[in-house]
């Protein structure tokens, strides 16, 4: 779900709880209103959770390097955030860095 949903259900239920005055024996429509403003917050707290989650990533890269003769594993890992969209293929993914090339 999304932002949008959060918010259709919160004003949904707002509309319930505070402007609809109908008088039903068997239904509250009050605590209606009121549980639709609740899964409508719990909504956008859960949306802002993820979209906090999926800002952060760590790109982490494997490569051996040879020097005198024996190779050595090189591991570097760096935190990737949405201001390195430069560095972000199709779709969002990291991409690794390739080979450096000397001129």
């Amino acid at each position: 779900m999304s932002v949008g949903v959060g918010i259709l259900l919160l004003v949904v239920g707002a509309i319930l709880a505070f402007a609809v005055r109908a008088d039903l024996h068997w239904l509250n429509v009050t605590a209606i209103g009121a549980i639709l403003m609740l899964a409508g917050v719990v909504e956008l707290v859960i949306t802002l959770v993820v979209w906090n989650r999926r800002r952060h990533q760590t790109a982490v890269t494997q490569r051996e390097v040879y020097r005198g003769g024996e190779p050595t594993v090189v591991t570097e890992r760096r935190s990737v955030n949405d201001a390195d969209a430069a560095e972000r293929g199709p779709g969002g993914s990291i991409r690794a860095p390739g080979p450096e090339r000397r001129a």
